[in-house]
C-alpha cells in the first residue's frame, strides 16, 4: 500500500456531494490497494445490508477532509475528519509521516486552510493535525468506544459497486483482530470490511457505525479483491488522540520558501508506473530539468516554483481524479500531461472549469482541442495530421497511384483510416480498397488478397503488433509494396529481423529524435539518460514558465490569475525548443510549427527521410 501510494508520489482525488463544489464532483483520495495476493481468507459474511442511516449523510459528509502535504519525496494526498470544534483532524499517520511544515486541507466548502501535525503514532498508524482556522465547524464526527465485529453494518467512505462516485457507502465487517503486514508497517489489529471499494486517496477517512454516526475506525488501505481495512479507534487509539488533543497546540507551520518569493507548483500529471511508466517518469524528469533552468528567472519575478508529479498510471479515470487534485490546489499554476490520448482528454475534461493551464506534450488525439478549450494546448502534431501527412508522402514521394487500407479492425484503426481516405480522395489519390487482418494472419491468403485489389500502396492502420506480423507475412509472401503507417510501424521488432531486404517500410512520427546537446544537458544535470521524452516534458513545462515570468514582470510575486496566465500560455509564438518550435493557434491551441517526420525501415534500423 505504501509504496503505491509514496512511491509515486501521489494518492490523487478530492470528493464533494451534490452542489457543494463550482464544477463536477471529483472522486475522493484513497488508499493504496494491498493487492489481491495479500487477501486474508475468510468467510464472506454477505453483502452489506442497504439501508438509510440514522445519522442524516450531510452531517456524515461535512466533517471529511482532503489533506494534502508536499515534501522532499513529492506530493501526497490523503482524507481526514474533523473530531471536535476546536480544528482538530484525524488521519493516517503514513499521509503525513515525514513532513512537518504545514498541511494543506481542504474543507467541505472548498476553502483551503493550512494546519500543523500535533501527533503522530507510526505503529498505530495514526495521527492528529490542527488547523486554527476550522475551529467551530459547526459538523463534526465523534469517536466511537464500541468496538465492532464481524457481521456488523457500517458505512465506509468509497465507491459502491457499479458507480464512479464516492459516498459514505454501506459495507459489513468480515473480520476483526486481523494482522498484517503492508510494505514494511506491520499492523496487529485490523478490521477488514466489505462492500465500499476504497480507492486511491481515502487514507484517513472515516468507518462509521450507521446508527450512531461515530467513528468505529480509520480506513488505512484497500484490496483488488474489495477488502478494505480499518484502525479500530476504540480503547488504545481514542486515548491516544484525546491525550494528543490535550496538549498545547503546535506552533503555526510557516510553508513561505526563503526570501520573498512566492511558493508556486508546476503539476506533471503523467504515467509513472505501469505499461507507459518509463516514458511518463522521463516527461517529468523533463519537467524537472526546466524548473532548474529557469529557476533563476522565477526567483527574479518573485516566485519560487516546485514540481509535484502525479501517478495516472496511463489510465483516463486516474488522470480524472488527479485533475480534481491540482484543479482545487490553488498553489498550482499549470499542469504538463499526460503521456497518452486518452488519459489527456480526460485530464483536461477534468481541468476545463478551474481554468488551470494544460500544456500536452505528446498527446495526439483529436479530441484534445475540438472543443476549443482555452485551458489546452498541444506541443505535437495531432492524429490526423499524420495521416493527411501520410498520404501525402505516398503521393508526392512515392509516386502511387492507388492505396488499400489494411487495418486491425480496432475503432482507433477505423478513424485513422478514415482520415487518410480523405486526405486521399482531396489530393486525388485513389483508395483501392480495404481489407481487415484476422487475428491469426496467414501470409498467403493476405497477399492473395491484397494482389486482388491490385494496389500500388498500403496505408496500415492499428497496433503495432499486428502491423508486424502482417507487413513480415506479406513480405514472406513475395509482396513487396510500399507500406506507410503511423507511429504503430515504428516497431522495435523490426530491429530484431535477421536478414537484409526490409525496405518500403514507411511511418509517420512527430520527433526526428532527441537532440545531442539536451541530451548531454540532461544527463549531466539529472544524473541519468534520457528515454527520448524529456525534451517533450521540458519544452510544455517551459511554455508554462515563461508565460509565469511574463505576468510576473507586471506583477511580482503575486499569484497569477489562472484564465489570464492560460490566455498568456495560449499568446506563446515562435518560442524555439528542444522538440519543436512552438507557436499556438489563438483559437485551438494547436502548435502550428509543428512538424511531421517520416522514417523508413532499413535493413532493421530507421532512416529519417523527409
Amino acid at each position: 500500500m505504501l509504496a503505491a501510494f509514496f512511491g509515486t508520489g501521489v494518492l490523487g482525488g478530492f470528493r464533494a456531494h451534490a452542489g457543494r463544489w463550482p464544477w463536477s464532483p471529483p472522486d475522493p483520495a484513497a488508499a493504496s490497494p494491498a493487492g489481491p495476493d495479500s487477501a486474508p481468507d475468510e468467510t464472506d459474511p454477505g453483502e452489506p445490508e442497504d439501508r438509510p442511516p440514522a445519522v442524516p449523510p450531510e452531517r456524515l459528509l461535512r466533517p471529511i477532509v482532503t489533506i494534502q502535504v508536499r515534501g522532499a519525496q513529492g506530493s501526497r494526498v490523503g482524507t481526514g475528519f474533523l473530531i471536535d470544534t476546536g480544528g482538530h483532524i484525524v488521519t493516517n499517520a503514513h499521509v503525513v509521516d515525514g513532513y512537518r511544515e504545514c498541511v494543506t486541507v481542504i474543507d467541505d466548502n472548498g476553502t483551503t486552510h493550512q494546519g500543523s501535525v500535533a501527533g503522530l503514532d507510526r505503529n498505530r498508524d495514526v495521527a492528529l493535525i490542527t488547523v486554527p482556522t476550522l475551529a467551530r465547524w459547526p459538523d463534526v464526527l465523534s469517536l466511537s468506544d464500541r468496538s465492532v465485529a464481524a457481521g456488523d453494518a457500517v458505512y465506509a467512505w468509497g465507491r459502491a459497486k457499479g458507480s464512479a462516485g464516492k459516498v459514505a457507502v454501506p459495507a459489513v465487517v468480515t473480520e476483526t483482530g486481523h494482522s498484517r503486514r503492508i510494505e514494511g508497517r506491520y499492523y496487529a489489529d485490523l478490521i477488514v470490511f466489505r462492500g465500499a471499494e476504497v480507492t486511491h486517496g481515502s487514507s484517513g477517512s472515516p468507518l462509521l457505525d450507521p446508527d450512531t454516526g461515530e467513528v468505529v475506525g480509520i480506513i488505512t488501505a484497500g484490496a483488488d479483491n474489495g477488502l478494505g481495512f480499518a484502525v479500530p479507534v476504540a480503547e488504545a487509539v481514542e486515548r491516544l488522540i484525546q491525550r494528543w488533543v490535550a496538549q498545547p497546540a503546535p506552533s503555526g507551520c510557516a510553508a513561505a520558501p526563503e526570501g520573498d518569493a512566492t511558493p508556486l507548483v508546476l503539476a506533471a500529471v503523467v504515467p509513472l508506473s505501469g505499461a507507459h511508466g518509463a516514458w511518463g517518469l522521463d516527461l517529468a524528469n523533463g519537467v524537472e530539468l526546466a524548473l532548474r533552468d529557469m529557476e533563476a528567472d522565477l526567483l527574479r519575478v518573485g516566485y519560487q516554483v516546485s514540481l509535484a508529479r502525479y501517478d495516472d498510471q496511463g489510465r483516463p479515470e486516474e488522470a480524472a481524479a488527479h485533475a480534481q487534485s491540482v484543479a482545487y490546489d490553488q498553489g498550482v499554476i499549470g499542469v504538463v500531461g499526460s503521456f497518452t490520448g486518452e488519459a489527456t482528454l480526460a485530464l483536461a475534461e477534468g481541468l476545463r472549469d478551474s481554468g488551470l493551464v494544460l500544456v500536452a506534450p505528446t498527446a495526439r488525439s483529436e479530441d484534445l482541442v475540438q472543443e476549443g478549450w482555452p485551458h489546452v494546448n498541444r506541443l505535437v502534431a495531432h492524429q490526423a495530421r499524420l495521416e493527411s501527412a501520410a498520404a501525402a508522402f505516398a503521393k508526392a514521394r512515392l509516386g502511387v497511384r492507388s492505396v488499400l487500407l489494411l487495418l486491425d479492425g480496432s475503432e482507433e484503426a477505423e478513424r485513422r483510416a478514415a482520415t487518410f481516405s480523405t486526405a486521399a480522395e482531396i489530393m486525388g489519390l485513389p483508395i483501392a480498397g480495404r481489407i481487415v487482418v484476422p487475428a491469426e494472419v496467414s501470409g498467403s491468403a493476405l497477399a492473395a488478397a491484397v494482389r486482388a485489389y491490385a494496389p500500388e500502396a498500403i496505408f496500415y492502420a492499428g497496433s503495432g503488433q499486428t502491423g508486424f506480423a502482417a507487413v513480415k507475412a506479406l513480405r514472406e509472401a513475395g509482396v513487396d509494396l510500399p507500406v506507410v503507417g503511423g507511429v504503430e510501424l515504428y516497431n522495435p521488432a523490426f530491429e530484431t529481423i535477421a536478414g537484409t531486404g526490409w525496405r518500403n517500410i514507411y511511418f509517420t512520427h512527430f520527433t526526428q529524435g532527441n537532440d545531442a546537446r539536451f541530451m548531454r544537458h540532461f544527463e549531466a544535470i539529472l544524473g541519468k539518460p534520457t528515454r527520448g521524452y524529456g525534451m517533450f516534458g521540458y519544452d510544455a513545462a517551459r511554455v508554462i514558465l515563461e508565460a509565469l515570468v511574463s505576468y510576473g514582470e507586471e506583477h511580482p510575486g503575486q499569484v497569477p490569475d489562472r484564465v489570464e496566465l492560460a490566455a498568456r500560455v495560449r499568446a506563446t509564438r515562435g518560442l524555439k525548443g528542444w522538440s519543436t518550435q512552438v507557436s499556438f493557434d489563438p483559437a485551438t491551441g494547436e502548435n502550428q510549427a509543428a512538424r511531421v517526420y517520416f522514417f523508413e525501415w532499413v535493413d532493421g534500423r530507421y532512416e529519417l527521410q523527409h
